[in-house]
């Protein structure tokens, strides 16, 4: 074809160097470039062309026009032709094997010719096409490795307004990972009271499609679907976070405790629909207080001086207090950094995790202080922890927690 292409171009330098009887070096350079071309097209076809493409292809428009009009009145002819190209390719792939575009042709073909069982043995050396492959996550960019790093630090730092703006440059560039959705849905909901719905829980979305398994993704997920009263399937979330870390990491008791609080939230929720009597008071997370006053703990964590070589800028402080006697989710939680010692903290019910479950409602409570190597609030080994014993949260105490455990 190129050469044929070469020709028809050819022809008028032909014809006008005829009519003019011109022989001027530029007629014969670009005659000769165009013969040139033509053959040097003709000669590279010869080696690394394929002349027998054309009748292999052949038999697979036969098949399918016989295919389309099975009672036109060419139809004996059609299938004749048919047979014995169907017949063909079968005997040139048992010889010498073929592709598994052409097995599939054969076992159309057998199928045309009602031979069911051919057909499947041909398909049998249809080699099934890969699994699609996940995306690899994006390759940052020194630019982004530094922009990532800064909206880490704002975040620690609870600049949020700062971190925010960093991590949307980050999805401007996309340079987005799962760490960097499920931080930047912690900035923001951090920002605004810790409320994950709207916008946050997007951004997680984002950061379990890239990673169905990140454990922070998943534990601010759970905690969003128990923000939005979607209990049975907060227990969803919570199971798989249980199955992803290791069965004898320090969370999984506050992740079991946590399955069995979203269970009895899941049943309290259906409760009204039972028959029980329309009087009957909902269940609460644990016995209340008479008095009303609100409860509020207060005080300061210090560090252990033999561990403060163990803490890093991107170091993070979890306050928590939990139930002493009634395991679930942190009662209330506050998060600071570890540039200075000793940290001063509160813990009221504006901070709790459940509008059902809040620092009022119990009477014993324990406060535990955790430093994230990580910055997350899961704990990893080489965390740094301490706790105070239980005490009652509405003593107005003032209380200090000394940090000097290792997480191994």
């Amino acid at each position: 074809m190129t050469s044929a292409a070469a020709l028809v171009v050819a022809f008028p330098f032909f014809l006008r160097l005829r009519q003019t009887g011109s022989r001027t070096r530029l007629g014969l350079t670009a005659v000769g470039a165009v013969a040139a071309a033509a053959i040097v097209a003709t000669i590279l076809y010869r080696f690394w062309g394929d002349p027998a493409a054309i009748s292999n292809h052949a038999p697979s428009i036969d098949m399918a026009s016989a295919a389309a009009h099975p009672g036109a009145d060419a139809a004996a002819g059609q299938v004749g032709s048919v047979e014995a190209a169907t017949l063909k390719l079968a005997e040139r792939l048992n010889a010498k094997g073929g592709s598994s575009a052409e097995w599939q042709l054969l076992a159309q073909g057998y199928d045309f010719m009602g031979r069911a069982d051919e057909a499947k043995q041909a398909r049998e050396h249809v080699i099934a096409a890969p699994s699609p492959v996940a995306p690899a996550p994006p390759v940052m960019s020194p630019a982004g490795n530094r922009l990532l790093a800064e909206a880490e630090k704002f975040r620690i730092a609870h600049d949020y307004p700062h971190a925010v703006e960093a991590y949307k440059r980050l999805v401007r560039m996309h340079a987005m990972t799962a760490d960097a959705w499920a931080n930047y849905a912690d900035a923001i909901a951090s920002g605004n009271g810790g409320k994950l719905s709207g916008a946050p829980g997007d951004f997680l979305a984002e950061a379990l499609r890239i990673d169905p398994d990140h454990p922070k993704a998943l534990w601010l997920q759970a905690s969003l679907l128990l923000e939005q009263q979607r209990y049975s399937e907060a227990v969803g979330v919570w199971q798989h976070l249980a199955r992803v870390l290791p069965a004898d990491s320090s969370d999984a008791k506050i992740i079991a405790a946590n399955i069995d609080e979203a269970q009895r939230l899941s049943g309290a929720a259906a409760a009204p629909t039972s028959a029980a009597p329309a009087s009957a008071a909902p269940a609460t997370a644990a016995p209340a207080r008479a008095d009303a006053k609100a409860a509020q703990i207060s005080g300061e964590i210090d560090l252990d001086p033999a561990l403060r070589s163990r803490t890093s800028p991107s170091s993070t402080l979890f306050v928590f207090a939990k139930a002493a006697d009634s395991p679930g989710p942190p009662l209330a939680v506050v998060r600071a950094g570890v540039d200075r010692w000793p940290v001063k903290f509160s813990l009221n019910d504006s901070q709790a995790m459940l509008p059902q479950r809040k620092l009022s409602d119990f009477q014993r409570v324990i406060v535990e202080a955790r430093i994230s190597q990580s910055g997350q609030p899961l704990s990893q080994r080489g965390d740094l922890q301490g706790s105070s014993g239980a005490l009652d949260p509405k003593s107005d105490k003032p209380i200090r927690v000394v940090i000097h455990d290792v997480i191994g």
